[in-house]
């Protein structure tokens, strides 16, 4: 029987048979697709990739909680010289819509290129709790407040992008170095794994909220490059920053005291590579109770904050 596209999706979606849109499992949500580089170049349902939207835009507005947004990259062999974007637009996920998924297909990050829409703006805001990204190169733009990804708590909570998880993803500026390749305003417990940032001002940033404090943020298994300016640059508590990989001539190596000093607290920071052009105490700040130990450096002895290239203290 004929029931009608949305009554169709509905069917399934609940029975978890398989459809002309793809498979569904028993009881999830709906899956969308999105190809900005469709042969017809127009856009369709989102219901497949034959049917795809054309942006990401469209798929966020006719999505609904929990569901799962797939974005399909160019077929050309880019260079970074002469990388084409594959989406040109800022978006953001309505507090409204939490749990949402948006995940490149490409076989690695670099194969899908998503830009902001206007300089000095943010490419994804996250509005909503426990939505996740991977597997998209992020080319942020605007030195004064651009950002790639922007993580909101508002002071009456009623946008919290709380349980935020971000992996698989690289950071890149186009033509104008960007402030941040990820900001946080207070979100709690966000997780940053297996990224890559470089050409960023900053490739993390603690935003200053004036209304809370930004626990248990977990940041694993990033690279840093030397064409970013600063780190790790956040104010947190109860926070884990461990097994990053950073390179020489950052000013800010890791800080968990960035707004003052404050609030941060009772942060690990270990297994981490430091790379301390003028010293461990300069290029490095801890917040209070923080435990240090365990980080491999570049300096070897410190007075006695540094063992055999291994920190043992926080820098004072």
């Amino acid at each position: 029987m004929n029931q009608g596209v949305y009554s169709q999706r509905r069917f399934y979606r609940m029975t978890g048979y398989k459809t002309a849109a793809g498979m569904t499992f028993p009881g999830s949500a709906n899956v969308w697709y999105v190809d900005s580089n469709k042969t017809s170049a127009v856009t369709g349902s989102g219901y497949n990739w034959d049917d795809a939207f054309l942006t990401i835009t469209e798929a966020v507005s006719a999505a609904s909680a929990n569901d799962t947004i797939l974005i399909k990259g160019t077929d050309n062999a880019d260079s970074d010289s002469s990388a084409e974007n594959d989406y040109a637009e800022s978006v953001t996920i309505p507090a409204t819509k939490p749990g949402l998924k948006i995940l490149g297909m490409g076989a690695g990050p670099e194969g899908i290129l998503w830009t902001v829409g206007t300089a000095e703006g943010d490419i994804l805001t996250v509005n909503a709790k426990d939505c996740y990204v991977s597997n998209i190169r992020f080319r942020p733009n605007g030195a004064t407040s651009g950002t790639a990804i922007k993580l909101t708590c508002s002071g009456d909570m009623a946008e919290n992008a709380a349980g935020f998880t971000v992996e698989n993803c690289i950071f890149r500026s186009t033509t104008e170095t960007a402030l941040a390749g990820i900001s946080i305003n207070a979100a709690n417990d966000v997780t940053i794994r297996n990224c890559v940032f470089t050409s960023v001002a900053t490739a993390v940033l603690s935003v200053s909220p004036a209304h809370s404090v930004q626990y248990r943020t977990r940041i694993e298994n990033c690279q840093v490059d030397d064409k970013c300016t600063s780190g790790f640059d956040i104010e947190c508590r109860s926070g884990v920053i461990r097994n990053n990989y950073f390179s020489s001539g950052l000013t800010i190596v890791i800080s968990t005291a960035s707004l003052g000093g404050t609030i941060g607290k009772d942060n690990v920071v270990t297994g981490n590579h430091l790379f301390c052009g003028t010293s461990y105490a300069v290029n490095c700040e801890a917040a209070t109770d923080d435990n240090w130990a365990g980080n491999w450096i570049n300096i070897n002895t410190e007075g006695t904050e540094v063992y055999g290239g291994v920190t043992v203290l926080t820098p004072t």
